[in-house]
């Protein structure tokens, strides 16, 4: 492994070794590990084949066209201006398990999410040509809001980040604010400026749920679509994105012969994800019909 530190924040590069295996080894990863907990954030180089990247953001402008013309989507959430996400079924080439379980991965995000960690929720979140700069927030992960001991606490989910266009000061990037997650007097205020790393094709970004970050204006003639995975301990649900606030966008969805396909691993990490999945307003437990259930609105 070599790492550097770029633009603010950490960059793994697997050695030759590691890419022989297809899997960081221990040492790499207890580092990612450090750095996820201390900074909230990590890159990692090269995790994907850009020829599936390509082939995803294909299908993504063909098959998901009808959502970037700018108009409303009950089964889309707006998250800024001209910046929406979407919910991505589990159909081909995103039923990759580069992209869904992908090796380098796993084992930085069991490190953070310990054993049985589960994947919540799977989409792109596109900002459109012209978008705006995105208000700063965090994707949530305060379990106990009023006690001031959630930024003691390991991380409940992690985000992960894979460009299906290049991360950049043109198209578009994350601005994050590393060290929020940890410490409060890092959440930023109006004029505290993040970082903006570059993200390119073939990479991943990870941050911890309650970093505070917001997207960049994307400047170019193009939508800059990010695929985003949450992966969460297998008792969290994220009630501010889904739920109440858009009860038609399912957060993970799959069809049952895809799943029943699958490897007794992947199987479990991608438990929650069945046709017709919606969040239950009591109990942690899931199921699968086609009524609309409600949760707590988000605030973000």
């Amino acid at each position: 492994m070599s790492a550097v530190t770029c633009m603010g924040i950490v960059r793994i590069i697997p050695s030759q070794s590691e890419r022989t295996a297809g899997a960081l080894g221990t040492e790499t990863v207890e580092y990612a590990s450090r750095h996820v907990r201390s900074d909230g954030a990590l890159i990692i180089e090269d995790t994907v084949d850009t020829v599936l990247i390509a082939e995803a953001r294909r299908v993504f402008g063909e098959a998901y066209s009808r959502y970037l013309e700018g108009g409303k989507h009950s089964d889309a959430l707006r998250v800024g201006g001209r910046r929406l996400i979407i919910t991505i079924n589990l159909e081909p080439p995103f039923d990759d398990p580069q992209l869904f379980a992908n090796p380098y991965l796993l084992p930085v995000l069991e490190a953070a999410l310990d054993e049985g960690f589960v994947l919540g929720a799977l989409g792109i979140v596109c900002s459109l040509p012209s978008a705006p700069a995105q208000h700063r927030h965090s994707d949530g992960g305060f379990l106990f809001p009023r006690s001031g001991v959630d930024r003691l606490l390991p991380a409940s989910a992690i985000t992960v980040g894979i460009p299906l266009l290049e991360m950049n000061e043109v198209h578009g990037t994350t601005a994050l604010w590393l060290g929020s997650h940890r410490d409060a007097s890092r959440v930023p205020n109006e004029n505290e400026k993040g970082i903006e790393p570059v993200v390119r094709e073939g990479s991943c970004i990870l941050w911890d749920f309650r970093l505070s970050h917001g997207g960049t204006p994307n400047r170019s003639a193009l939508p800059r679509p990010l695929l985003y995975l949450t992966y969460c301990r297998p008792w969290f649900l994220d009630h501010l994105n889904y739920g109440k606030r858009n009860p038609k966008q399912k957060p993970l969805l799959a069809r049952e012969d895809f799943l029943s396909g699958l490897s007794e691993q992947h199987q479990r990490l991608l438990i929650r994800a069945q046709e017709g999945y919606a969040y239950p307003l009591h109990g942690l437990e899931t199921r699968r019909d086609s009524e609309e259930v409600e949760a707590p609105v988000s605030v973000t």
